[in-house]
């Protein structure tokens, strides 16, 4: 695994960079704003690097610093998010924009970038809310903001965050706010991630 190079900015091509590590080159494809933010020929760059083999291509990807190759770990783990959409949202979005967005719940800006949509976006909010809000407590990601205990109430602010969730997958709002009301009479207070899980598996029975 190569998880770290150091070496001499050679070439550069659009989205990617050769840098040469003790006389071998290494072609690193990288996000818009690293991109942009490149050395000049022959200066000395860093980058942390995912290596990703598939069975037609081989690809190292570059990041500026840990923390967004830990963002770019984490986005690939989203199912329908490959690294090309991965690097499309971080070229768009700051690491600690696209946490803060996640862990709010919030798709405004994710849904913007090329290639993601309504969907996706909602489904990145989804699967990654719980990692994102630890993300945010961990050094590097400021401070996390408090947690706010579970409503009952299918008007409060949780279910109101679930409904929201399950209209952005495209389900119709009186639908979700059936399912997420059902959920929260049969099983009581369950924190949002649990809450929107639990929600799809009512509709995915009613279809």
């Amino acid at each position: 695994m190569i998880g770290y190079i150091r070496g001499r900015v050679i070439e550069t091509q659009q989205g990617s960079v050769l840098v040469d590590v003790g006389g071998i080159g290494y072609l690193v494809e990288l996000p818009q704003t690293t991109f942009d933010s490149l050395p000049a020929m022959g200066e000395e760059i860093e980058l942390y690097t995912q290596l990703i083999i598939r069975d037609d291509k081989i690809s190292l990807y570059g990041f500026p610093d840990s923390k967004t190759l830990k963002v770019f770990k984490v986005l690939i783990e989203v199912s329908g998010v490959g690294p090309k959409l991965a690097m499309n949202v971080l070229s768009v979005l700051a690491p600690d924009e696209l946490i803060s967005d996640i862990a709010k719940g919030d798709t405004t800006r994710i849904k913007s970038v090329h290639g993601v949509g309504k969907k996706t976006a909602a489904r990145i909010c989804v699967d990654l809310k719980e990692k994102a809000s630890k993300l945010l407590e961990q050094a590097g990601f400021g401070t996390g903001s408090k947690r706010v205990a579970p409503k009952t109430d299918v008007h409060g602010d949780l279910a109101d965050d679930a409904v929201s969730a399950l209209v952005n997958l495209g389900y119709k709002s009186q639908e979700a706010k059936r399912a997420v009301s059902s959920v929260i009479q049969e099983q009581g207070p369950l924190d949002i991630n649990q809450l929107i899980k639990e929600a799809l598996q009512v509709l995915a029975k009613v279809k």
